[in-house]
């Protein structure tokens, strides 16, 4: 079958898409240097693009014949951009996804380098120190040689006069030393030998990581090539196609442009809207679950102080809500007998249509309620009113910094553009890596975060859905655990992040990546 030009760009597309899954993957992974391949994250389904001819000038003029087969040629060029915005995703996560493999490696390979040097610094000192002990050693074992056996400090103590008992001590102590000499020079060889194997072995690791990095830049390089070769091809694609839209509706090419973004961008709002409502869809199953497990705990529980106080605790409600459900059957037996030595001021209260307010003086959440404390000007009250100061304690109990990071995010916005550049493994001051511009970022405010983009989000001390995701929060893309970008959301729906080599460090609508693997969580520091 022979492609026209248009059919042949179309081709060469779909081709580099599909090749773009072939890209070279670390061959190992020694010792326990642990980087995620430039594939880990993205299916193999993912990567295969359907091939799709453009038609040609003679398929369009047909396709005026009637009204219906214009329609049908419409749907067919609409859903050849929408493949081909698709195949865009593809090379863009996985120039991601490569990028933040090479690195990771860079990562690696410091820390690698580092623990080397360090050891070989160890390993110098010991043999430096078995050297004096060999030293001692020798001059010990020379001097022994020379008298006969005998320690030249020793041969003053066989003859003579003198204390016998002296003169024993003497040659005790002489012989302990003699011994410490020797047993110091077989401890230090045997650190030496240790420490050189260590930093041997610490070196060959920094060499291993040093070649998997630089297998991973090629990865990375040739990801990044294939990437921006793909947005050229489809641009010119678009442009042909756009075209034959505006040939077959009868209007222009601006305005067919116009709604072929505008169809793009409702693709993209519906799949960050999917992601959004699957998060959410998720944090009620959990809550429902964590809601039954707490039932069933209660329900096989020995008292009523434990139901009581996971109703406390339940988010949404405030303890004073909690204790009619579930504490009043149970404390009104305990109430009873309280209930007399304040019965008698109770009638005489003004408002004596709530009697309950004196029985809850025993139960913690009760005195939650501040209306049955005021009405009570009498002395006999006051002792139930320093109880509401420490209830508001565990309404919130959830660590929730918030607007704290509010300084971060102004931090990352101030290197958007130059002189701030994407660089691979670069924590700044200039140059940055996704986590890099993270870690710098909120370094900046007092929190100190993991290097990583997978350790970023995995010690992070609260997780929540990405519907109640607040500027401030961390996104992530990838599959857990080896999510392969992470970006600060700045809320309106828009992240601030450096991208890649070409982008840098720029805001991006959140939408344009919802279909790169976008993790239905965030992470909040």
């Amino acid at each position: 079958m022979s492609l026209t030009g248009p059919g042949r760009a179309a081709a060469v597309l779909c081709t580099a898409v599909v090749l773009l899954g072939t890209l070279a993957a670390p061959a190992r992974a020694d010792r326990a240097f642990a980087v995620a391949p430039p594939t880990a994250g993205l299916g193999a389904t993912a990567l295969t693009v359907p091939a799709a001819e453009i038609p040609s000038p003679e398929d369009i003029a047909a396709a005026k014949s009637s009204e219906s087969a214009t329609a049908a040629k419409v749907t067919d060029i609409e859903g050849i951009l929408a493949d081909a915005a698709a195949a865009q995703e593809v090379t863009f996560a996985r120039t991601l996804e490569a990028n933040n493999a090479y690195s990771n490696a860079l990562v690696e390979l410091d820390t690698r380098s580092a623990a080397a040097a360090v050891a070989t610094a160890r390993a110098v000192a010991a043999d430096k120190e078995q050297s004096k002990s060999r030293k001692a050693v020798g001059q010990l074992a020379g001097d022994l040689y020379r008298n006969g056996g005998l320690n030249p400090e020793l041969s003053g103590l066989v003859t003579g006069s003198g204390d016998v008992l002296a003169k024993a001590a003497t040659l005790q102590a002489l012989t302990a030393g003699r011994s410490r000499a020797f047993t110091a020079a077989e401890t230090s060889a045997a650190a030496a030998e240790s420490l050189t194997a260590a930093a041997t072995d610490a070196r060959r690791a920094a060499d291993d990581a040093a070649k998997t990095a630089e297998t991973l830049k090629a990865a990375a390089d040739q990801a990044n090539a294939a990437q921006v070769k793909a947005v050229a091809d489809a641009k010119g694609q678009r442009t042909v196609l756009v075209g034959q839209l505006a040939s077959l509706r009868n209007t222009t090419a601006a305005l067919e442009s116009a709604r072929v973004d505008g169809l793009e961008r409702q693709r993209q709002q519906a799949r960050l809207a999917a992601v959004t409502a699957e998060a959410e869809r998720a944090a009620a199953a959990q809550a429902a679950a964590d809601k039954a497990a707490a039932a069933n705990a209660a329900a096989s529980g020995n008292g009523s102080a434990a139901p009581a106080e996971q109703s406390a605790s339940a988010p949404g409600r405030t303890p004073a809500q909690a204790a009619p459900s579930q504490n009043t059957p149970p404390q009104a037996a305990p109430a009873a007998p309280s209930a007399p030595s304040p019965a008698a001021p109770v009638p005489a209260r003004p408002a004596p249509a709530r009697p309950a307010p004196v029985r809850p003086a025993p139960v913690r959440p009760a005195p939650v309620r501040p209306a049955p404390v005021r009405p009570a000007p009498a002395p006999a009250q006051p002792a139930p009113a320093p109880a509401p100061a420490p209830a508001p304690a565990p309404v919130q109990p959830a660590p929730s910094p918030g607007g704290s990071n509010q300084a971060a995010i102004s931090v990352a916005m101030g290197k958007v553009g130059s002189p701030y550049f994407y660089q691979y493994g670069g924590t700044g001051a200039y140059g940055f890596d996704c986590s890099g511009l993270v870690q710098n970022a909120f370094a900046a405010i007092g929190k100190q975060l993991p290097r990583t983009a997978a350790e970023q989000f995995a010690q992070a001390p609260v997780h929540v859905p990405l519907s109640q995701a607040q500027p401030g929060d961390l996104l992530v893309w990838g599959s857990a655990p080896g999510f392969y970008h992470v970006a600060i959301y700045l809320g309106g729906g828009k992240v601030v992040q450096a991208l890649n080599p070409s982008a840098g460090i720029t805001v991006t609508d959140l939408s344009m990546m919802a279909g790169m693997q976008l993790h239905p969580v965030a992470a909040r520091y």
